[in-house]
């Protein structure tokens, strides 16, 4: 079952983990695109909030980085034609060039910092930590609709925060992740604490909880 909001003309809906739609201008953008059945050889059993057959035609798709549970590669196949693009940390392009032009139309690789415009989407990139193996994840923060919009991806917290709030125009919305996953004692993801300090800092006008764990 999705979950959505709407916000000045943005509707996001969260869909799985970091997977989400972001609709508006009549254009879809879909985030951290994953549909798989299984993680590490183990069952997942929450599926996504829209089975990938039911989604509507996807404009782009805003990848923070390439692992499998966040980059589904058949699924983009799937839902890709010659008009998607692809925009992504730096590796994304050529991650994506099995896919063909015939199912993708660009990719536009970003690194912190970096912007690109799609259609009625502007993204910036941001530095993030997460964990290996490279390439790294970037956040994006997105304008569209006068909103400006955080994507957290996967991230852990660390100092990406403060710049983020010092260097970039204040957050509206921030899409943040709360699994607070361990390993082997490392944090990888936010905690929900985490995921409060990252509010303290931003500041922004609504917070969702993202990639549950």
């Amino acid at each position: 079952m999705s979950a959505a909001v709407s916000v000045n003309g943005v509707r996001i809906t969260l869909l799985r983990t970091s997977c989400l739609l972001i609709e508006h201008a009549g254009r879809v953008a879909i985030t951290d695109p994953w549909f798989g059945r299984t993680m590490r050889g183990l069952p997942v059993f929450r599926r996504p909030g829209i089975a990938l057959g039911e989604l509507p035609r996807i404009d782009y798709v805003f990848a923070s980085h390439l692992h499998r549970d966040h980059f589904d590669r058949g699924a983009v196949s799937r839902f890709g034609h010659p008009d998607l693009e692809i925009v992504g940390t730096r590796g994304t392009a050529e991650h994506c060039a099995p896919l063909g032009s015939t199912r993708v139309r660009a990719v536009h690789d970003l690194g912190p910092w970096e912007s690109r415009e799609v259609g009625p989407f502007r993204l910036t990139a941001t530095p993030c930590e997460h964990t290996g193996p490279p390439p790294a994840e970037v956040n994006f923060v997105i304008g569209c609709g006068g909103l400006t919009v955080f994507f957290g991806g996967d991230c852990r917290f660390s100092d990406a925060f403060a710049q983020i709030a010092a260097r970039l125009p204040p957050i509206d919305v921030a899409l943040l992740p709360i699994g607070g996953t361990l390993i082997f004692g490392h944090r990888t993801t936010m905690s929900p604490r985490d995921a409060v300090e990252a509010c303290r800092i931003l500041k922004p006008r609504w917070a969702i909880p993202i990639h549950e764990g």
